[in-house]
């Protein structure tokens, strides 16, 4: 196992969304992207004319295109609480064949049925049986908010 995949973590959308408004609280901290190689002076004039007549300054704007298409993202595409995927994940990954990486992923989709849920395991060299798909669903239906 090499050093960067030891690094790895999976998260679910909603702990993403969580370290993203993290970094608008600390500036400073976290790199912001290209915006900060193209010199201070241009980057406050831009903030400038973003800022327009209101006044104030989008937060968004305080990120990096990369994150904000991040952020975007997760705020469409979250279908549930941080809490919630990790309970749903840790029951999933009971079931036999059901890997960490699988249980992140239907976190993530949250299939609505076997159609859907069988295309998270297309990949795998194996097919699950009916009881496994339906007590995947069972689970999922369970967290569903």
């Amino acid at each position: 196992m090499s050093q960067d995949e030891e690094n790895e973590k999976l998260l679910t959308h909603a702990e993403v969304k969580t370290i993203l408004e993290k970094s608008l609280e600390k500036p400073d901290k976290i790199y912001h992207g290209p915006e900060k190689d193209f010199g201070e002076r241009r980057f406050m004039e831009e903030r400038a004319e973003e800022e327009g007549e209101e006044g104030e300054i989008d937060p968004l704007s305080k990120l990096s295109f990369e994150k904000r298409a991040a952020m975007e993202h997760v705020s469409t595409f979250m279908r549930i609480s941080a809490k919630t995927a990790k309970k749903m994940i840790g029951e999933l990954i009971k079931i036999e064949r059901v890997t960490e990486v699988h249980a992140y992923k239907i976190a993530e989709l949250m299939p609505r049925d076997e159609t859907e849920l069988r295309q998270v395991f297309a990949k795998d060299r194996f097919t699950l049986q009916p009881e496994e798909l339906k007590a995947i669903l069972e689970i999922i239906d369970a967290h569903r908010e």
